[in-house]
């Protein structure tokens, strides 16, 4: 009878842990199985907490995206929140490293012809500097990829090492911030929406979504072409964050909206026109100003923010087309990055822009009537 009753208890226990990590699956996390007992209570208090949520940025399958939800409950993943709109936390993991590389030596001799090599030679030489720092980390990725090729986290890697490449172009290396990512992307739609309502947000609609409380991202698997512009643009989100802090939603928007088809040639970056508003390198969609854009911030709680995004996409490779447009974005991305718990005010930009860029809508508006180009950086 001592052993019916063993057997009973041990059943219930496999049948509980087994319950769990189906649970576990279906919300799209990835089982720690080098810690099986901390997993299963990690778990367990998943099920039985909750927290409040903190502001999201939603990627939409139609290519919108909203901030939604706050205040809502959410059950407990034991997140460390990062930050929210009550909250002022630096969510970077310090300065970037960097090494020198690049060093040449170089001699004359006897016959007085100049050498010059990589490799240092055993008599004395002298060191030709040739001024190129190459970073040892961009940003701490956790990417989870449940049954996707390795060849996505590859490839991934490589974009967002483009992104922060054009990042330190436009702000200068040394205001790079270390970043920490933290991205999954569910192999199922179900998996996908279990894990976002399991958040406390609406999946409806949405192909990824970044929860700026845990400064994560999950992302759906429709494709890999579409899963890769999706995780690139969830990507900058978090980058923004950590890099400038809060932003205005045109800027972070437009930023990760211009960076989602980053591709790489060789030691080339090359961004090309976002195909959700560009056909035949001209533009679909009718855009606001740029000093209209500026002072609508509010406006993106409402349904129909396709113009916004359209506009936040022009406004910045609009920018990014010019060397007065770059010197423009520059100043504005370290404005905001001076003041990381506040947005730069209406005035503030507008000030910006009327001192640096007094006829940007004239120029703009020549502008978008070209054809638009491919960007090499």
């Amino acid at each position: 009878m001592f052993n019916t009753k063993l057997r009973i208890v041990f059943m219930f226990i496999v049948l509980l842990i087994a319950s769990a990590l189906i649970a576990n699956h279906f919300t799209g996390r990835v089982f720690n199985y080098h810690d099986p007992v901390g997993e299963v209570k990690r778990i367990y208090n998943g099920l039985t907490q909750t927290i409040v949520t903190k502001p999201q940025v939603i990627k939409r399958l139609d290519n919108q995206s909203t901030v939604t939800l706050q205040n809502t409950p959410v059950a407990m993943d034991n997140h460390s929140p990062q930050g929210d709109i009550t909250r002022c936390v630096d969510v970077s993991l310090g300065k970037v490293k960097y090494k020198q590389n690049g060093d040449i030596f170089t001699w004359t001799d006897t016959d007085g012809v100049q050498h010059f090599s990589d490799k240092k030679p055993d008599f004395a030489v002298a060191t030709y500097n040739t001024g190129f720092i190459e970073p040892l980390d961009y940003f701490d990725l956790t990417l989870n990829t449940p049954n996707l090729p390795s060849s996505f986290n590859q490839a991934l890697h490589i974009k967002l090492n483009t992104v922060f490449k054009v990042y330190g172009q436009i702000i200068g290396v040394h205001a790079l911030k270390k970043v920490k990512l933290n991205l999954t992307v569910l192999p199922t739609r179900r998996a996908y929406e279990a894990a976002i309502k399991q958040r406390g947000a609406n999946p409806s609609n949405t192909a990824g979504m970044y929860f700026h409380a845990s400064n994560s991202a999950f992302i759906n698997y429709d494709n890999e072409h579409a899963a890769m512009r999706t995780a690139i643009h969830e990507a900058v989100h978090a980058i923004n964050k950590a890099v400038l802090g809060y932003t205005p939603r045109w800027l972070n928007e437009g930023l990760a909206e211009y960076f989602e088809l980053t591709k790489n040639h060789m030691q080339t970056g090359i961004v090309e026109p976002n195909s959700s508003w560009v056909k035949n390198s001209k533009i679909t969609k009718s855009v606001f100003t740029f000093n209209s854009l500026i002072t609508l911030d509010k406006s993106w709680s409402k349904s129909d923010t396709s113009k916004l995004y359209a506009s936040s996409w022009a406004a910045i490779y609009f920018l990014m087309d010019s060397h007065s447009g770059k010197v423009l974005l520059k100043n504005i991305m370290l404005a905001e990055q001076e003041l990381p718990c506040n947005k730069l005010s209406k005035k503030q930009l507008s000030t910006s822009l009327n001192e640096q860029y007094p006829d940007i809508d004239s120029q703009y508006s020549k502008w978008l009537k070209t054809s638009f180009k491919t960007h090499n950086f």
